[in-house]
């Protein structure tokens, strides 16, 4: 008798994780797709960049890909090709959601989504934690949502003694769903 009673209830806890999970993805559905555009800032370099947003795993991750090829420069002739992956997922512990973000610069940051700071409209990622940086340095990723298809993205750094200063901008549209 106790078993035909605990069959329901782990149903309804399994069924709450599941619609937990999901539902902590909705300000960021928006997302999901294929998306290009240009640049600007990161060294006063131009750029075009690719990025693409995928739930991946039964929706328990965001993908994100993005690739930029900066035009070159008087102080770097050959521009520069960057690339950085990650994935979101959400924290069930700390029911907030986790970006971790790896660079081809060496660089890997852990972000969380500042609630306060965003919206419907805009999502700001802070770092909570970045390896092969500076001591005591920072970064934060905003999205800004322009349109169902276009999208703004903004990367801050933080130096010690100097606060934050934005580093490069990003202005996509979506090509694909």
């Amino acid at each position: 008798m106790i078993k035909i009673k605990l069959i329901p209830l782990c149903f309804i806890l399994f069924a709450g994780i599941i619609n937990g999970q999901s539902s902590s993805f909705d300000q960021l559905k928006f997302l999901s797709g294929k998306w290009t555009g240009n640049g600007e800032g990161f060294g006063n370099n131009k750029s075009v960049i690719n990025s693409s947003f995928e739930f991946i795993m039964g929706g328990t991750y965001l993908e994100i890909k993005n690739e930029s090829q900066f035009e070159s420069t008087k102080n770097n002739p050959k521009g520069e090709h960057h690339i950085d992956k990650g994935f979101i997922s959400f924290d069930t512990s700390r029911k907030v959601l986790v970006f971790r973000q790896f660079n081809i610069e060496g660089y890997i940051n852990q972000y969380v989504l500042n609630t306060q700071k965003s919206n419907d409209s805009t999502l700001v990622f802070e770092t909570e934690t970045i390896e092969n940086f500076i001591p005591g340095g920072k970064a934060r990723w905003t999205i800004k949502k322009i349109s169902e298809d276009q999208i703004e993205t903004i990367f801050d750094v933080f130096f010690p003694n100097k606060g934050y200063s934005c580093f490069g901008t990003n202005y996509l549209k979506k090509v694909t769903q």
